[in-house]
């Protein structure tokens, strides 16, 4: 009984093992549509956090695969499939031991934003903020933080599946608030036909829980192989602090 049960087990691992021996293993590496850290322009995976994690791979000498999915459908797969990662992830304690973590990568501060036209909203707290309707992208990390300030689902926090369904809400006045960085929000806008000059910045979101953007592997992954990762990424910090990925992507 007890070799039934374990057999398959060590079969996986066998396959892990026999794959990390062959001169360039495959990992598959996961990303959604969230520039500029990761997207797809005109059918080409980029960003600034997918440049970063590509020049790993070649450092590496691991061959990556990378697939552009929904945040949710790409965050329960990394969870399954044994050779795989995912990018940009945040870190949080929750997220902690169910990946192996590299990084912290490139992030920014995070704001709420309101449509010029709508100066009557004006909150200048967090704790104005939730007087207001929101929208966010299901399983988000930003889903779980605007809930600890008050917002609640069904009641004035909107989640959808992607980020065009509360853009397009919120350019129809059927939102008041959107989130976005200070490097994301512009890449955002410009996607629906959008400029900076037709929002305005308001209050900022701590995200103390949160460690910065990662690049997370599942498990099964070698550590040795998630350490030489690290490493590689420590020596490209130290040549300029990333600031070559980042430029490419600044306007």
């Amino acid at each position: 009984m007890r070799r039934v049960i374990f057999r398959p087990i060590f079969l996986v691992f066998s396959f892990i093992f026999a794959a990390f021996c062959s001169a360039k293993p495959l990992i598959t590496i996961y990303t959604e549509q969230f520039p500029p850290y990761n997207f797809s322009n005109k059918g080409q995976l980029q960003g600034i956090n997918l440049d970063i994690t590509r020049t790993l791979c070649e450092r590496v000498q691991v061959e990556c695969k990378f697939e552009l999915l929904p945040w949710t459908r790409a965050y329960n797969l990394v969870q399954k499939k044994p050779l795989s990662g995912l990018v940009s992830t945040a870190r949080t304690a929750e997220r902690e031991e169910l990946f192996y973590w590299v990084g912290p990568l490139v992030s920014s501060r995070t704001f709420f934003y309101r449509l010029t036209s709508n100066d009557h909203i004006n909150p200048t707290n967090l704790s104005e903020v939730s007087a207001y309707t929101l929208g966010v992208v299901r399983g988000n990390i930003y889903a779980e933080l605007v809930e600890g300030i008050g917002f609640e689902k069904d009641k004035n926090l909107l989640k959808v599946s992607h980020h065009y369904e509360y853009m397009n809400l919120f350019f129809k006045n059927k939102i008041d608030l959107i989130l976005g960085s200070e490097l994301t929000l512009d890449y955002q806008l410009q996607q629906f036909g959008h400029g900076g000059k037709e929002v305005v910045k308001l209050v900022e979101l701590p995200v103390d829980a949160v460690k910065g953007n990662y690049l997370v592997f599942n498990k099964a992954v070698p550590l040795d192989v998630v350490e030489r990762f690290n490493h590689q990424l420590q020596l490209l910090k130290e040549q300029d602090n990333l600031a070559t990925y980042r430029n490419r992507y600044m306007k």
